[in-house]
């Protein structure tokens, strides 16, 4: 995808797939895909996993980060990937990566539990 180049929403639905396949593959755990399409006006999905500890989750974050570039997809902002709790903002896609204790006191996912988890597997 190019600047300035709109993506479909079967596109962006694929991509948040594929992207919680592979957090999945690489060992994240609880691994969740929400759609906020129809209660948030500026992005669609949230892809939601916890890393085992904050190397693993920068290892998880660069592969994301590696994934949206073969994509096409640009990253909004610069990633700190030295934390426990990176969020990678791909427009209509945010992708969190928490470790274990972040995830649990933020639970974003009871934030937003008005929103509906998609099957990704």
């Amino acid at each position: 995808m190019k600047a300035g180049e709109t993506i479909t929403d079967d596109a962006v639905i694929g991509i948040a797939r594929a992207s919680a396949r592979l957090l999945d593959e690489k060992k994240a755990q609880d691994v969740l895909l929400i759609d906020l399409s129809g209660i948030n006006s500026y992005l669609d999905y949230f892809v939601i996993a916890t890393a085992n500890s904050l190397i693993h989750g920068r290892s998880l974050a660069r592969e994301v980060q590696r994934f949206f570039r073969t994509e096409g997809v640009p990253e909004r902002s610069r990633a700190q990937l030295d934390s426990p709790w990176i969020a990678l903002d791909y427009h209509e896609i945010v992708v969190h990566i928490f470790t274990r204790e972040m995830r649990e006191y933020y639970q974003l996912e009871r934030l937003w539990a008005d929103a509906r988890s998609i099957e990704f597997r």
